[in-house]
């Protein structure tokens, strides 16, 4: 997996569209899907793709401010991240190349699926729980987009109607990653 940040010096500057300015308010979910598309379409040139070569899910950080973050992650065939939620972030994303699938999991315990294809997208809140994955042959891209930025990040198993967490990454780990 390879990571990219900002530098302190582009940290907490916007390097895309204005509006991503949030004013210091949390945007709810709706809001964070319209910022994540409006972005992906104006800054569509700039966003980073990655080439058929693929083999390992990627991930490079685009913005980093105290009120948002955006990534994007790459998704190579058969590559995803297991159920996780998002420490408490509300957050959206857009795929911008290729098509993934979306396994969500409800407050009563099921497992939904759906597939999220290029120009669309999904926005969820702070307690939603999902796996993502590429089932396709194309490598995928998609931006995401999170307020505040994560904390942290708990991993999950099913074991029959019931969610078993796995373990915790934190944004202070070096290993950390979206």
């Amino acid at each position: 997996m390879t990571i990219t940040e900002a530098s302190p010096s582009t940290a907490g500057s916007h390097r895309g569209p204005a509006n991503l300015r949030t004013g210091g308010t949390s945007p709810s979910p709706l809001e964070l899907l319209e910022l994540v598309r409006t972005y992906s379409e104006e800054m569509r040139d700039l966003l980073p793709l990655a080439g058929p070569e693929l083999r390992e899910r990627s991930y490079e950080l685009l913005e980093l401010t105290n009120d948002i973050e955006i990534w994007a992650i790459h998704w190579p065939k058969d590559r995803g991240l297991e159920l996780h939620d998002h420490g408490g972030s509300s957050g959206a994303l857009w795929v911008i190349d290729g098509t993934l699938s979306e396994h969500s999991v409800s407050s009563g315990g099921a497992l939904s699926s759906r597939s999220i294809d290029v120009g669309a997208g999904t926005a969820f809140g702070p307690g939603y729980i999902h796996d993502v994955v590429n089932t396709d042959d194309v490598v995928a891209t998609s931006v995401h987009i999170y307020s505040p930025p994560m904390a942290s990040m708990t991993f999950y198993r099913q074991q029959g109607a019931s969610l078993v967490v796995e373990r915790a990454e934190y944004r202070a780990d070096p290993s950390w990653a979206p």
